[in-house]
């Protein structure tokens, strides 16, 4: 890319005049008197006010000052003294706050902060902003100081969207955003050696600037020979087989990332370091070292808990890695609970089979299941292959051969079964599904988005009693607003088609709506249909809506709004929009390291005089 002529730009400003003109901007822009009244030094400060800030909510500054009051919930705690006022930590504010508005673009940025001596001895600091215009971005341009024709390639290939746009306001964030995304598209074209740099061009009146952003790509790079240190524990030819290049390919940071992340999934190792030996000379042969550390070979997981709809429930699970000398694992779980009273499962992963990211999976078990509508045994095995085809996208295929010991009131039999006299018979079922999930972080999440789709067809393979279709689809999706509320939305449908000359599906495999992870305003697997003793009879449809707004409190509290919908429907694909019960409600979290625990409230609208639900258990709704 040739450089275009910069007549139209006189101010030529490297990254480093830039940031000495910030700090000299900082300085001009602190106002030199703070207030009128003597300095209050050592008094309470019982509030904190922005006025001006038109761009930034209070909560998003409030996070660039040491100095706060107390505020929301955390003013009924009395007996707590308030923070005393500080002038120190006051022009150290005052300066976090131009510098926070400068790399947003605002370089006229001025900040004038009031103090208010109250009546009853406690300090009042209001920050009066003057933000001035914003530096909108004129031009985006890369240009290379070694091989222009390299420049074109690699971003044709990596098709990289910057985030500094034309007409888009400056923000130093986007900048480094943009200088990391450039130096990965190179540095995983072989260009180990690629650097950046970036020449902000301001026009006179400082409104409007040009960016240029320089690459170095350096020398082409190739992988060398690897080296493996530590706990191997395994054959030399598994592990090679987890690494994702070989020697004289090509250098690319995101295949050194791909093999730690494949040999992660080993399960057997606690750490792995996968690097290159990168002296200050360059050189273009780059060996590889891998350090592993092996984890325990024993571990046992003990846990306990309590909700309203599982009860008291317990769980022990045992693991065993490198069991019989291999990337394999062997884990017996042990759970009880009100819902499930038995529930046995025996686990053998054999992972990087057939392939590095491929993992088979042979999995006995036996299950109790008792639910409101009956209780029914269940004894069988499952045969799973699952593969990871990206980093955040997983599939897998499944075969589960069971036999079923059905408990159910003749009433219930009468009005779901068709008077079927069933109670012992078999299933054989292949379930395919796929899920992607880039949300984050993982036991709270605060964006990002979940989908997964599951299609199960029972009657195939050994012989099987029941024949049927199971569709379920599911998506979810986590978005900040205006910073600290979080909004999270669920979309869930299913539907079921019995096969053959069937007359009906399994009672146990029906969809059920209602409860704690449902439409909160119903008991657990309340609502759908139901037999004239009030049991809950199951659907072959299914159709779930939530949202909920998710907001802090004090401390490791929050709180939550929800509304849900959700019904469930005896007849294939017959969901209806107008049939869609409502509940809505309010809730409280407490965050732990393995998700909130929670109560909801919910009360359901339109629906008679139904009480209200109360719902205690851990772990987010959806």
């Amino acid at each position: 890319m040739k450089r275009s002529p910069n007549a139209s730009m006189p101010e030529r400003v490297s990254t480093r005049a830039c940031r000495a003109i910030i700090v000299f901007l900082t300085l001009l822009s602190v106002s030199a008197s703070p207030g009128q009244n003597s300095q209050p030094e050592g008094l309470p400060l019982r509030a904190v006010h922005f006025t001006g800030n038109h761009h930034f909510p209070d909560a998003l500054l409030k996070e660039q000052v040491f100095q706060l009051a107390p505020g929301g919930l955390q003013r009924l705690i009395f007996w707590r003294k308030p923070p005393a006022f500080r002038e120190n930590l006051l022009q150290r504010d005052v300066t976090g706050l131009v510098r926070f508005y400068q790399r947003e673009g605002f370089l006229g940025i001025r900040i004038s902060p009031d103090i208010e001596n109250q009546a009853g001895g406690d300090v009042v600091l209001t920050y009066d902003i003057a933000e001035g215009a914003r530096v909108i971005i004129d031009s985006v341009t890369i240009q290379a100081l070694d091989d222009e024709e390299t420049v074109r390639r690699v971003l044709q290939k990596a098709k990289l969207k910057l985030t500094s746009k034309p007409g888009n306001g400056f923000r130093d964030e986007d900048v480094q955003a943009d200088m990391a995304a450039l130096t990965t598209a190179f540095t995983n074209e072989g260009y180990a050696y690629a650097r950046m740099l970036v020449r902000p061009l301001l026009s006179a009146d400082q409104l409007s600037a040009r960016i240029i952003y320089e690459i170095s790509p350096g020398p082409a790079c190739y992988f060398g020979p690897v080296t493996i240190h530590g706990d191997t524990l395994i054959r030399p030819a598994t592990l090679q087989r987890q690494i994702a290049f070989k020697p004289e390919q090509r250098y690319s940071q995101e295949k050194l990332q791909k093999t730690q992340r494949q040999i992660y999934q080993l399960g057997i190792y606690l750490f792995v370091t996968v690097k290159v030996a990168m002296d200050t000379t360059p050189e273009r042969i780059l060996p590889v070292s891998v350090q592993l550390r092996a984890a325990p070979a024993w571990t046992i997981k003990l846990g306990a808990g309590y909700s309203y709809e599982d009860r008291f429930r317990t769980f022990v699970d045992l693991r065993k890695l490198n069991f019989l000398h291999g990337a394999r694992r062997l884990n017996l779980y042990l759970k009880y609970s009100y819902l499930e009273p038995w529930h046995v499962d025996i686990k053998m992963t054999q992972a990087a089979f057939p392939g590095p990211s491929a993992t088979l999976i042979f999995n006995p078990f036996f299950r109790r299941q008792r639910e409101p509508g009956f209780t029914i045994d269940r004894t069988g095995a499952n045969v799973a292959y699952q593969q990871r085809f990206a980093t955040n996208t997983d599939g897998f295929l499944r075969y589960t051969l069971e036999q079923n010991y059905l408990k159910v009131s003749s009433m219930t039999r009468e009005q779901a079964l068709d008077s079927s006299n069933i109670a012992l018979y078999q299933k054989s079922t292949v379930t395919l599904g796929m899920a992607r999930d880039n949300s984050l972080p993982i036991f709270n999440p605060q964006k990002g988005l979940f989908t997964a789709a599951t299609l199960t067809w029972t009657g195939i393979g050994f012989r099987s009693d029941f024949h049927y279709f199971k569709l379920l689809l599911e998506g979810r999706h986590y978005r900040k607003l205006r910073h600290t509320l979080i909004l999270a939305t669920r979309i869930k449908f299913g539907s079921m088609q019995p096969l053959r000359q069937d007359r009906f599906t399994p009672i146990e495999d029906r969809f059920y709506a209602g409860g704690s992870n449902s439409v909160r305003g119903w008991p657990y697997a309340g609502l759908g249909p139901k037999s004239s003793s009030n049991a809950p009879l199951g659907g072959n449809s299914l159709l779930e809506l939530g949202s909920e707004c998710r907001f802090p409190l004090i401390g490791p509290f929050s709180g939550v709004l929800f509304l849900d919908l959700g019904n469930v429907w005896s007849r294939v694909n017959g969901q209806r929009l107008d049939q869609l019960q409502a509940a809505a409600g309010t809730g409280l979290r407490y965050r732990t390291p393995i998700g909130p625990i929670r109560l909801d409230f919910g009360w359901p609208l339109a629906a008679g005089n139904l009480p209200m639900q109360v719902h205690l258990s851990i772990g987010q709704a959806f």
